[in-house]
């Protein structure tokens, strides 16, 4: 496992012992960090290669055809991208150039903006989707079995229910 360096001291050397992390604690967080980063950065590669679009358009892609009516609230579209509104903008504005979204200002609150999925972006995520389940089962569920998957998902899932329930 590295540590962080500072001189001739590590971050273990130099932190609170009452603060550390338990070593399979610490192993596991640092394992999921340097996991996340490289499959984002593999299936992010992968799709702009195969088909031009990020991970993240992806992403907003899938939300989109997800929703009731294939449209979602810019607000709603941020808080399931886990993004800000300036960020969403600028993701929907390539959403919106590449012929895949449009803006519709909400004819009962004309302050809302739904972002409507397009049939050029259905059509553009079925196109993706296989090369992203391959990714997915490539560098993913090929490592896991079903029972380590159904704890990954508990675990998961209490971290974004804990987090979740402190931002709202």
């Amino acid at each position: 496992m590295r540590t962080a360096s500072f001189g001739s001291s590590s971050v273990r050397d130099v932190t609170d012992k009452e603060l550390a992390l338990p070593a399979d604690h610490e192993r596991a967080w640092r394992g999921w960090l340097r996991a996340h980063a490289l499959l984002v950065r593999t299936l992010d590669a992968d799709l702009r290669a195969e088909h031009g679009m990020t991970l993240l358009t992806y992403d907003a892609l899938v939300q989109l055809s997800e929703a009731p009516g294939r449209r979602l609230y810019m607000k709603d579209l941020a808080a399931a991208l886990v993004y800000s509104a300036s960020g969403v903008t600028r993701i929907v504005d390539g959403l919106e150039q590449a012929g895949y979204a449009r803006r519709v200002i909400d004819p009962k609150n004309r302050r809302a903006i739904e972002v409507t999925l397009t049939p050029a972006g259905l059509a553009a995520l079925q196109a993706a989707w296989p090369t992203h389940a391959c990714g997915v089962a490539k560098h993913f569920t090929s490592h896991i079995s079903t029972t380590q998957a159904r704890t990954l998902a508990k675990v998961f899932g209490a971290i974004v229910d804990d987090l979740e329930s402190a931002v709202g």
